[in-house]
């Protein structure tokens, strides 16, 4: 199981309402200005460029480079629908107390988005989805696929895999990539939730599969507060709203 969770800030008024999900603590929040206005998104963005480089003078240039493709990457997931993204950092190996350093540190992006979906029955739906991307119907990408019943509802996870190739001077240089992605219908509403984990750190598939599945689980819609997690479980047990 995962590291213990903690709660994050709620999404702006703007973004869809309707559900809950729980992250673990190692998950940092990247703004994508829904509901911000321009002087407050900035200051954000260069918060988050600050968390994740530091205070050092000499690393300002790299801050400023962060804080502007963050900006850039954010307009375009907003306008696919995403209301969330963020940067997980997560040791692998090593001990719980601190006293065996972890054999390296991997790295995943969350991102989390509403689309408009045609939705008449959400068993239907699911298993509408689950043929579509089995046939390697959607974008062209075939993956493993899987539904799946989670206590938000029936829901589908697909697993890509992926390769990025730069041509440059030296050479050509290739990094290959791992997503992970839960589809899941609304209960009641015309539209469909989508968690996707991707990292290039693909030797740790097995570890944000599991991180991915603790997610999914929090994940409630409505009103209704979500099942507490067993007592003694390594779940995810505080709520955030959307």
């Amino acid at each position: 199981m995962t590291a213990p969770i903690t709660e994050e800030p709620e999404a702006a008024d703007t973004a869809p309402p309707g559900f809950r999900f729980q992250l673990q603590s190692e998950f940092h929040a990247v703004p994508l200005g829904i509901g911000e206005d321009e002087d407050a998104y900035e200051e954000q963005l260069e918060q988050f460029a600050r968390d994740y480089w530091g205070e050092r003078e000499e690393l300002g240039p790299l801050r400023a480079l962060t804080a502007a493709m963050y900006e850039a990457n954010a307009q375009d997931l907003v306008a696919g629908g995403a209301v969330y993204n963020a940067l997980g950092i997560f040791p692998i190996g090593g001990s719980s107390d601190g006293s065996e350093p972890p054999e390296r540190i991997s790295r995943a992006t969350l991102t989390v988005t509403v689309r408009e979906m045609e939705n008449p029955d959400p068993h239907l739906t699911a298993a509408g989805i689950a043929e579509v991307l089995d046939k390697g119907a959607w974008n062209g990408e075939a993956g493993e696929v899987q539904p799946v019943a989670l206590p938000a509802g029936p829901a589908v996870v697909r697993i890509v895999g992926s390769r990025a190739v730069w041509e440059l001077p030296g050479g050509e240089q290739e990094q290959f990539f791992v997503r992970i992605e839960v589809w899941l219908p609304f209960p009641d509403e015309d539209r469909l939730l989508l968690l996707c984990l991707s990292t290039p750190d693909v030797q740790d598939l097995y570890h944000y599969q599991a991180v991915l599945a603790d997610i999914a689980d929090t994940v409630s819609f409505g009103e209704a507060d979500a099942p507490a997690a067993d007592e003694g479980s390594d779940a995810p047990s505080s709520l955030s709203s959307y």
